[in-house]
């Protein structure tokens, strides 16, 4: 059964000699349990970007144990990206101007759901370059079933 979402995604990165940069963005979307088990919440968010903005078609699917996730971003700046507990995971980011190779370490993965079913996701992270830590940094995406109508 696909239902209507409130999606709220923040973002968490420190650079080493920068300060801590906080991103927040709110989208509705939709929420489907899948016949595997898995949950796939589906939402799109707008991002500054060179030439202004652009639109950001994103898949976050929650293994059934709730242990893992995986964000599938479309758009001009796609990846696929894996969270795990010590799970650390290559990745390609594409971009209009090439191709980076980066790697994600996944250092605490935390899923919730309440009882009236929303759901809490938390995953704090290494994303390294060529061996080297370039952020620590963290996700929470929170998961809300919309008023009803």
């Amino acid at each position: 059964m696909r239902r209507n979402v409130n999606v709220n995604v923040t973002g968490i990165h420190s650079r080493p000699g920068e300060p801590t940069e906080k991103i927040e963005t709110s989208s509705v979307g939709v929420y489907e349990d899948m016949e595997d088990g898995r949950r796939l919440v589906e939402y799109d968010e707008e991002q500054d970007a060179v030439r202004g903005t652009v639109k950001v078609h994103n898949k976050v699917y929650i293994s059934s144990d709730g242990r893992s996730m995986e964000i599938l971003r479309g758009g001009e700046h796609s990846s696929r990206l894996e969270f795990g507990e010590e799970l650390a995971y290559d990745t390609e980011y594409l971009t209009p101007y090439g191709t980076m190779s980066m790697k994600i370490v996944t250092n605490s993965f935390e899923f919730n759901m309440s009882h009236d079913e929303d759901m809490k996701v938390m995953a704090e992270y290494e994303l390294e370059m060529d061996g080297q830590v370039l952020s620590d940094s963290m996700i929470i995406i929170e998961i809300k079933k919309t008023e009803a109508r």
